[in-house]
């Protein structure tokens, strides 16, 4: 949470998600999986991440809600959770705690680090809801600790146990690292965010020299995981949307979970949000809007992010509402949020269930020939005309292996196409086959239709197999090469989607397993 909060509130979030759920054995259809970095990671911990970063492909029950509790030191109970109940009818998937007073000063810095809300959070759980931690730390620059939104001068002292900082660091660390313990200690997976809005100035943690920031998120993983031996820990990296280098502290893909974006701002569909969703959902990981709230509290209408998740933010798989004057029971459109066809609420969790409701598995495509493209290790020189995000390399559906190509898409704005610009020589060859998909959100009117293509030559010359009608599901697409003119001069390989009559909103659109026999 920003500065303008603090003052009230003492805002936002190192988060932490918490889930106790039964959890059920993933069946074979559900073929790829997504791992926490943490290769020793617990089962419940693995079946956590992998359940959230599959919401996103179901048509419904596919975003997480979540509420702050409070903090643990002051003011933290179930109270404003249920007022949301009384105003919606549902507890929210997700229950925050925040473990830290940063503003606060104590002879012992640690003790301003306070995990005493365990026992209730271990409760809610037990219930089905999933719980978030957040950590407001001190700084360790000075002795007795307060100083949350001063900038510590020295940052790179936290890489250094021998500096007076690193060694207070290392004892803060030692505490977090007891409170996420005792929910291991309870088989609690637990969704890690440290140095919350990172990118902002209002944090002694935030604006630092983004080298260093690496070094110290790295060093931190290793401590926690290694050295203290934690394996219920996924671990989020999240950025504020109203600053820039968003994605210049992210330490990579070995050390991160999921991204998270922290948003405070009157319209959920504001243009810096959609900028800022766009980067951080381009580093390749499961996304959650970690923070939510207005600007103008007390009059705004929560049902408006409803809306936003559908036509602007389709891959976000939880969000948190904060709490107070800036909470959805205080605010308007509660219940439009909450009873959202596309909110999951506590009691709708199934960790072990990633499959689509009311949806099919992936047809399976044809095997042999020879592979082109088929994103498991990147993009593969692809890229998006008529896209509104992407094109990325993502895990959340495959045709065959565990990644495929996805770019989000504008129903409304007709055709888009994802394709490789690249001269090669396609001699020889008789069949072009690849898999395409489109997600199942979004208003697809009379049904979105693909047509896998190239051109060839010095004139670009269009051949294409023809339309075939694609749903999330998936769909094989066929071209006979035996009709193609300049085999030897292919200058586009490529799928084109034509979104049907009536279409309208926002969706996504996949491409996989391209080959050629």
């Amino acid at each position: 949470m920003r500065s303008s909060r603090l003052r009230v509130a003492l805002g936002a979030t190192a988060s932490v998600l918490v889930a106790t759920s039964v959890l059920a054995t993933i069946g074979p259809a559900d073929a790829h999986t997504v791992s926490p970095v943490n290769s020793s990671a617990s089962t419940a911990t693995r079946n956590t991440l992998n359940w959230l970063a599959h919401l996103p492909n179901r048509s419904s029950n596919r975003v997480a809600s979540g509420f702050f509790g409070g903090y643990s030191n002051s003011g933290f109970s179930m109270n404003q959770t249920e007022e949301l109940r009384a105003a919606t009818g549902q507890y929210p998937a997700v229950f925050s705690c925040d473990y830290g007073s940063g503003w606060a000063t104590a002879s012992d810095i640690t003790s301003l680090i306070d995990y005493s809300c365990n026992s209730t959070l271990k409760s809610y759980a037990a219930s089905g809801g999933l719980i978030t931690i957040s950590v407001h730390l001190p700084s360790p620059a000075n002795a007795n600790g307060g100083g949350l939104n001063t900038p510590m001068g020295n940052f790179s002292d936290l890489l250094d146990a021998n500096t007076a900082a690193g060694a207070r660091w290392r004892a803060m660390m030692d505490k977090m690292a007891a409170g996420l313990q005792d929910l291991e200690n309870a088989d609690v997976p637990v969704l890690f965010r440290p140095f919350h809005e990172v990118n902002g100035d209002w944090f002694w943690w935030g604006n630092r020299d983004p080298n260093t920031f690496k070094q110290v998120w790295q060093q931190m993983y290793t401590y926690l995981t290694s050295t203290k031996g934690l394996d219920n820990v996924l671990w989020v990296y999240s950025a504020d949307f109203s600053r820039g280098n968003r994605t210049a502290y992210y330490p990579g893909n070995s050390y991160v979970d999921v991204v998270g974006m922290d948003a405070y701002d009157d319209d959920p569909q504001a243009a810096g949000i959609q900028s800022a969703y766009g980067e951080l959902v381009g580093l390749g990981k499961p996304f959650a809007f970690s923070e939510i709230g207005p600007d103008t509290s007390g009059s705004f209408d929560y049902g408006r992010w409803a809306t936003a998740f559908k036509q602007r933010y389709p891959q976000t798989t939880y969000f948190l509402a904060w709490n107070d004057q800036w909470g959805p029971a205080r605010n308007q459109g509660a219940s439009t949020l909450f009873n959202d066809s596309w909110t999951v609420n506590r009691g709708e969790i199934v960790l072990g269930d990633v499959t689509e409701p009311g949806g099919g598995g992936t047809t399976p495509p044809p095997t042999g020939g020879t592979l082109l493209a088929g994103f498991e290790s990147g993009t593969d020189g692809w890229s998006g005309v008529n896209v509104t995000g992407g094109p990325w390399r993502v895990n959340e559906w495959a045709a065959t292996g565990s990644w495929s190509l996805k770019s989000d898409v504008n129903l409304a704005g007709g055709a888009s196409y994802l394709a490789r610009i690249a001269t090669r020589s396609l001699s020889g060859y008789t069949t072009l086959r690849a898999t395409a998909r489109v997600a199942p959100w979004g208003n697809h009117g009379s049904g979105t239709q693909a047509k896998l293509y190239v051109k060839t030559g010095g004139s670009w010359q269009w051949y294409d197999g023809g339309a075939v009608t694609v749903s999330s599901a998936g769909a094989t697409l066929t071209l006979n090469l035996g009709a193609v003119a300049n085999l030897g001069d292919v200058r586009e390989i490529g799928v084109q989607f034509v979104p049907g009559g009536g279409a309208s909103g926002g969706s996504a659109v996949y491409v996989d397993n391209v080959t050629v026999q």
